[in-house]
């Protein structure tokens, strides 16, 4: 007995061989947002990695909350007196 995940991709070949060309242009583009968000993904997981790594050896240290807030309103009012 075939696992139904073969059945499932032996089907879809069958009708994409089918199918008339709107169609498998609507299944291509398909395939690429697919692809563009697996690797979107790839590369988030891989920035959080190097967050982590960048945390867990010491070179960074992470800020409340309060000192975040400080930190960007202090930066704000800088660049505000620039523009003047």
């Amino acid at each position: 007995m075939n696992h139904p995940d073969t059945d499932l991709r032996k089907k879809a070949k069958k009708g994409i061989d089918h199918a008339d060309n709107v169609t498998v242009k609507m299944i291509l583009a398909m395939l690429e947002v697919q692809q563009e968000q697996a690797d979107e993904e790839a590369a988030y997981e891989k920035e959080i990695q190097r967050r982590f790594d960048e945390y867990e050896q010491g070179r960074i240290t992470p800020l409340s909350w309060d000192e975040l807030e400080k930190k960007v309103r202090d930066s704000h009012k800088k660049r505000m007196k620039s523009l003047k």
